[in-house]
This record gives C-alpha cells, structure tokens and sequence, in this order.
C-alpha cells in the first residue's frame, strides 16, 4: 500500500514537474494554421507605439511597421553556437543583409528588431546585428507570449497587425500586402 502511494505521489510530482516546466519554456509553432495572430490596436495603443519607436535612433518610423522580437532563453539558434567565429558573423551579415534589402524595397515600411531584456541570447542573436533591448514595452503590447525562434509583428496603420509566431528566418518580411490581408481575415474571424 506505501508503495502504491509513493508512486502515484511520484507520478502526480512528475506532472507537475512538466507541466511548470512546459509552460515557461516558449512554446514552438510548426503548424502554419496556428502560427498566425491577428488583432487590433487602439488609437491610444499605436499613438504610444509610434511614441516608442520614434526614440529608436537607427530607424525613421513609416507607415507599415515590422518588428521581429527575439526573447531571453531560447535556444532556437544553439546548433549554430558550436560553429566558428567566421561562420556565425557569415549568418549575422546574411541575416541583416535579407532585413536592409527588404527594407530598400518597401519605403513605406520601417523594420525593426527588438529583444526582450535578458542575457541569455544565442551568440547568433547576441552581438553583430542591430537589435535593440526592448524595455517591456513591446512584450506587453504585442510579444505576451515567448515563443521559440521569435515571433514577428506586422503593424498596418490602420492599427490591424498581424503576428508571426516561432519566426527564426524573419518570415514576415516576404508577406506582400495581398498576403497580410488575406492572414489578417483569416486569423481576425477565428
């Protein structure tokens, strides 16, 4: 009978144990179905946005706004840590490079990088590009949820966004405006 309990208590303390720990880890999104959010922000809401942004000295706020947003202690890049030097500022330089080409090509689109406050980057996501440290503002906005390999946030004017969730190669940046619409009504009606 001490042996039926001790297990069951065991059992019941490895549930837990799993269930803590599933839920502070960020959650991965593989289904494309489940990837996307869409919502709306108050006229209050991108005022203090654009408030925000405007203190980034890197960039000139525009009418669309992407921000891929990278939190602390993912491990969405920890293959690439045990490569060399030259190869990881190789995949920083391609990265920023994909993000200033973007950029070229929509002028009315201001694309940001941000992280959440912490220390625990991969050394991909650490140093070697421009990513500012967000202040919590952003995470309390747009970035409530911590997934693995960054979620990426379309902002329209209008204050439609849509989210792009466990986004690692910055996908958002190939949406074409047919596509953005076409995300925002399928994700706004569910």
């Amino acid at each position: 009978m001490k042996n039926r309990t001790r297990i069951k208590l065991q059992l019941f303390a490895l549930i837990i144990f799993t269930i803590v720990i599933y839920s502070c880890s960020p959650k991965l999104y593989l289904d494309e179905n489940k990837r996307y959010q869409a919502g709306t922000l108050t006229d209050s809401q991108v005022d203090s946005l654009h408030v925000f942004l405007k203190e980034n000295q890197r960039l000139v706020l525009k009418d669309t706004i992407i921000i891929k947003y990278d939190f602390n202690k993912d491990d969405c890049w920890k293959d690439l840590s045990y490569q060399n030097a030259e190869f990881l500022n190789n995949v920083r330089w391609t990265f920023q490079k994909n993000i200033l080409e973007k950029a070229e090509a929509r002028p009315k689109v201001a694309i940001y990088q941000y992280r959440e406050e912490g220390k625990s980057f991969s050394p991909v996501k650490s140093k070697g590009l421009e990513i500012e440290t967000d202040s919590g503002f952003l995470k309390k906005l747009l970035f409530k949820e911590a997934t693995s390999c960054g979620t990426s946030a379309i902002i329209l004017p209008n204050g439609k966004f849509l989210l792009v969730k466990s986004d690692p190669q910055f996908s958002a940046l190939i949406l074409n405006a047919k596509d953005i619409e076409k995300k925002l009504q399928e994700n706004l009606v569910k």
